[in-house]
């Protein structure tokens, strides 16, 4: 059984099935709290449309992606959020309900918070914000290095619910940051693709109109929907893929080593990247893990993703308990590694308390 296999069967009818039980509660919880009379059989009908909103969808975009199904997808996932914001309120609410009686009013302006709070949300999670840091390396050459600006993108995830118009905005951008400097690359850390369906030849064709080198190193998701057809999509449009290769920039003197995700744990922990001793060496890894091996060897900067911070609250909490790394730029004895929020999202397209970024990371030396 392929990814895209496991992940429908885990995603699809099993979590569905789950989803079932949870959603009868919710519903049920929600309707109490506004004091809205509704039958079982009601609420019953309202799950398995529901269940039969995220069932077929998922089935249907693994082998072809149509209008109809991407907007459904993206309902079902607002949904799955709103739920579990609708979980914690009625949390509260339940513990509060023992101190004070809470009128009327004050529950149906909680419940209304969270569509209030998706709304801004999915505003945020489709408007790029640029962050731009400074970065000082140890001038390695013999002759002065020319100065580079990195754009650094990650986790765009196109596929049903990320779309065309996530990579138009990201182009835009992408140009006008190259307009105002005077040296620019581009880097891609991994999950261009969701794999929630097929990429095709052309699904990146918009990033041949980017005015600067564009390098790519592939992430986990990026493997769902097959990696050959991700890289081949790429190259139509003109991006560089390293994958396990490394590219010398002679001008800047930068050594950029691209590390690909591998599901293989040992393959990942027992990776020696080849490090150029005369130039600043630069890694493309889709996970912010093993930086403190990595700047042992010789790197002096690492590109990592993966996370989203968290891309929303409370998950950014949880998240960040898991990564030590897990959103920002870190240093340490001039070796530095960034972790972008980054751009696309992944299940809901909601962002609260992290933004779809793009990180510039203005690189000087010093001697």
């Amino acid at each position: 059984m392929g990814f895209a296999e496991n992940r429908y069967l885990i995603q699809g009818p099993i979590f569905t099935f789950l989803l079932l039980f949870y959603n009868y509660f919710i519903i049920s919880s929600i309707a109490y709290i506004l004091e809205f009379k509704i039958t079982t059989l009601e609420i019953i009908s309202i799950i398995l449309i529901l269940a039969i909103i995220r069932l077929v969808p998922l089935r249907i975009e693994m082998s072809k992606t149509h209008l109809i199904t991407q907007y459904l997808s993206e309902f079902s996932n607002l949904w799955l959020w709103a739920s579990f914001m609708y979980l914690f309120e009625i949390i509260i609410l339940y513990f509060a309900s023992f101190i004070v009686k809470i009128p009327f009013n004050i529950k149906l302006a909680i419940v209304l918070l969270v569509p209030l709070f998706g709304a801004i949300g999915y505003y945020i999670a489709h408007h790029n914000y640029i962050n731009e840091h400074d970065i000082y390396l140890k001038e390695k050459s013999e002759r002065k290095s020319k100065n580079i600006s990195i754009i650094h993108i990650s986790d765009m995830h196109i596929g049903s619910i990320r779309k065309k118009r996530t990579i138009i905005q990201l182009v835009r951008n992408i140009n006008m940051i190259a307009s105002e400097k005077d040296n620019v690359i581009t880097i891609i850390s991994g999950d261009a693709a969701d794999g929630s369906c097929p990429i095709l030849p052309d699904t990146f064709i918009d990033f041949k109109d980017v005015k600067t080198p564009v390098i790519f190193t592939p992430g986990n998701h990026d493997y769902y929907q097959g990696i050959d057809n991700v890289k081949l999509s790429l190259k139509n449009a003109g991006v560089t893929i390293l994958d396990n290769e490394n590219l010398i920039l002679d001008d800047e003197n930068l050594n950029i080593i691209g590390f690909k995700f591998s599901f293989n744990e040992k393959e990942q922990e027992e990776y020696t990247p080849p490090i150029a001793n005369d130039k600043n060496n630069v890694l493309i890894y889709h996970v912010p893990l093993y930086w403190e091996e990595f700047r042992k060897t010789g790197v002096d900067l690492q590109l990592s993703g993966h996370t989203h911070g968290g891309q929303f609250f409370p998950a950014t909490l949880f998240v960040g308990r898991q990564f030590k790394y897990n959103r920002g730029l870190f240093n340490k004895n001039n070796s530095y590694l960034s972790v972008t929020d980054g751009v696309g999202t992944f299940a809901p397209p909601i962002r609260l308390g992290t933004r779809s970024e793009i990180a510039v990371l203005n690189i000087h030396r010093e001697s």
